[in-house]
This record gives structure tokens, C-alpha cells and sequence, in this order.
């Protein structure tokens, strides 16, 4: 079979079958413009991340948010040699609107790379969407409201085979607090038996665990541990340096072995994939959701069975159709604009979902100087 008829078939499938899409999200990666310096060195950084991020959502599962704000990392950076370096700072968050800072947390980390062949980092790390899950099992909104977790990441690059597999503490508990700790561990691994100049064919496996516990807390909530995990294909051909088009599918499940179950749901599935055409600076994808009594709880509530609009009662099927634009422009060096605009239509009911989004992007770093530590 030629390679024509062979990239028809694949089409065709894709656009036969369930479609979802989401962005190509390079642009919020927490490590973007970070390098690894000399030995010895230390090298200040300011990164900026403004927002405008409205949604209207009349669906009845989410009520949606607007987020107008920026984000402001001053940090600085020392390298013990060409494979350690360590970071730190403090990350403020500041909404427009609210006369006080939203909030301010310390920023440190700690990276140490090919080690056998994998990376590490301990601290603050390269997470959120940077981790590329699927917005079902993965909130996209978290790049504004929970920008850095916490914990141990373990990645390795690799042109046929990479993963990402990583521990956020997200709630810690002393003796007597009124709230269970919680933990989110999380794996995404792809598998690339064909990663040419022109084609990439890659089998992905992703999962996230939300654990929620406590033995020296007075909460009477009871326990909990929920599970989302996701299986898919994907697909990438390149045009050129400037166009590519990408296709994917996944099936989604989630899973509830709690006691006591959280939303009354024990398990559900759906159906999803992507279709984007990336030119230039533009992105363009389709979209389609096909779920029943699907949950995720780091995922993006607007993919939800049961949501914080109709809570505690189910839609146990959903089924969503919508289009997505983005733009994105270098201003100047280290300065990014982004614009992104989304259409989601609700099959049941008839209700369309609309997003607006605007982020800025400014990276700011000096020259390396030599310090000594002795």
C-alpha cells in the first residue's frame, strides 16, 4: 500500500470515529527558557505570565471562570556542573479586581539530568500541562490556578521511547489539621516506532491517581483514591518546517475505589482524539467528547458526568462538538503573545460553550557570572 493510501486510510479513521482536540501547550512549559549554564555560575531570571482567560459556559456541568491577572517568578540559578543545577525563588500570583496578592509561594528546584539516561527534579516541577496529558485527565486551567507542584519528576527523552512519571504532594497535614493530605502521581509514556523527518507514529499510555488520606487529621471525611487512565495512538506528519498535521486517539476511563465514593460514580469511559493543523503560528483543531459517566479529578471539569453546576445529580452521557483557533506571536526576544478562541458545542442539551484566552509571556534573564562558594 503506498504511503497516499495509507495516510487516507488513517484520515479517515480518525474522522470517522470520535474526535477531541486540544492546543500544542509549549508555550506555558515551566522550563522553556531555562539553560544549562557553567559550572560554578549563577544567572538571574524574571519569567511573566499575564491572563485573560474568560469562559461562558452554558452547558450544565460547569459554571466556568474568568481569570484576569499575572503571574511574576523572579528566581536565580546556580549550576554545580553540567548536569546539576538548582533554582530558587518565589512565585506570586496577583488576580485583577482583588486588592490582595491571590498568592505567594517559594520556587526551588533541584535538576540533575542523564542519569542512565533519565532526568530528575526535585522541588517545584516541570508539570502541569507541560506533562502533555489529555485535558480530560489533566485541567488546562491549571496553568494559572496551580502553576508548580511539588514533589519528585523522573522524565526520559528519547526518539523512540519517552516518559514522564512524577509525585505532587499537594496538601500536607500536621497532627490535629482539619483536612486530609493529598497526593497526585501521574505517568505519561509514549512508544515511537516510526519518528521520521516527515512521519511520527507513536502508542501512548497515560494515568493520574488522586489520593486523598490522613491518620493524624480530625477530618471525618473518609478516605479516598480515584483513578484516571488513558490508552491512544498518534499521529504527526510534516509538510514542512512551517505546517504539520496531527491526529490522535484515546479511550479514557476512570475509576472510583473509594469506601465511600466521591460522586456516587464507580467508574465510567470515553472517547476522544485530536485533529490539528499547525502553520506557522496558527493552530487549528476540531474537537468531539463521547463519555458516559466520566470523571476526572484533575481533569478539566467541563469533560465531567458531575460537575460543580449540577452536583450531585449525574449526566451520564455527553457528547460535545467544537472548534478551536490559536495565534501565536513573538514580539520581541522572550516576549510571546497568545490567542486563543474555542467553540464547544453540547449535543444534549443544545448549549454552546465559548472560551476566550490571552496570555503574555515575558522572560527576562541576565548574564551568567562566576561565583565561588568557598
Amino acid at each position: 500500500m503506498s504511503f497516499k493510501h495509507t495516510f487516507t486510510l488513517v484520515c479517515t479513521f480518525f474522522l470517522c470515529s470520535n474526535i477531541y482536540s486540544q492546543y500544542e501547550n509549549s508555550f506555558f512549559d515551566n522550563d522553556k527558557y531555562e539553560r544549562t549554564i557553567d559550572s560554578s555560575h549563577i544567572v538571574f531570571h524574571f519569567d511573566n505570565l499575564s491572563y485573560f482567560r474568560n469562559v461562558e459556559y452554558l452547558s450544565p456541568i460547569d459554571k466556568g471562570s474568568t481569570y484576569i491577572g499575572f503571574n511574576l517568578l523572579p528566581y536565580v540559578q546556580y549550576s554545580f556542573n553540567e548536569k546539576a543545577q538548582i533554582y530558587g525563588g518565589f512565585n506570586l500570583r496577583y488576580d485583577f479586581g482583588n486588592p490582595e496578592i491571590r498568592s505567594i509561594e517559594p520556587y526551588f528546584k533541584f535538576t540533575f539530568d542523564d542519569v542512565l539516561a533519565h532526568n530528575i527534579v526535585f522541588g517545584s516541577l516541570n508539570g502541569t500541562l507541560q506533562h502533555k496529558m489529555i485535558e480530560p485527565l489533566y485541567d488546562y486551567e491549571k496553568a494559572i490556578t496551580d502553576r508548580f507542584e511539588q514533589g519528585v519528576q523522573i522524565t526520559k527523552p528519547g526518539k523512540f521511547l519517552s516518559y514522564d512519571a512524577w509525585i505532587d504532594w499537594h496538601d500536607m497535614i500536621y497532627e490535629n489539621d482539619p483536612k486530609n493530605e493529598r497526593f497526585v502521581a501521574g505517568y505519561n509514556v509514549y512508544l515511537n516506532p516510526i519518528n521520521t523527518e516527515k512521519n511520527k507514529i507513536s502508542l501512548n499510555a497515560q494515568g493520574i491517581t488522586v489520593h486523598s488520606a490522613g491518620e493524624i487529621d480530625v477530618n471525618s471525611k473518609p478516605n479516598s483514591v480515584e483513578y484516571n487512565f488513558a490508552y491512544g495512538l498518534e499521529y504527526t506528519h510534516f509538510f514542512n518546517e512551517h505546517t504539520n498535521l496531527f491526529l490522535s486517539g484515546h479511550a479514557a476511563f476512570y475509576e472510583d475505589r473509594s469506601d465511600d465514593k466521591v460522586n456516587g460514580i464507580i467508574d465510567g469511559v470515553g472517547q476522544l482524539g485530536v485533529l490539528r493543523l499547525t502553520h506557522k503560528d496558527y493552530q487549528f483543531v476540531l474537537n468531539y467528547w463521547d463519555s458516559h459517566q466520566y470523571q476526572g479529578p484533575w481533569g478539566e471539569q467541563l469533560y465531567h458526568s458531575i460537575g460543580n453546576k449540577n452536583w450531585p445529580y449525574a449526566q451520564d452521557y455527553r457528547k460535545m462538538l467544537g472548534v478551536r483557533v490559536g495565534y501565536e506571536v513573538t514580539i520581541g526576544k522572550n516576549l510571546v503573545f497568545l490567542n486563543r478562541l474555542g467553540f464547544n458545542y453540547n449535543v444534549h442539551p443544545n448549549k454552546l460553550d465559548v472560551t476566550m484566552e490571552n496570555y503574555l509571556r515575558w522572560h527576562f534573564s541576565k548574564k551568567p557570572k562566576k561565583v565561588s562558594l568557598y
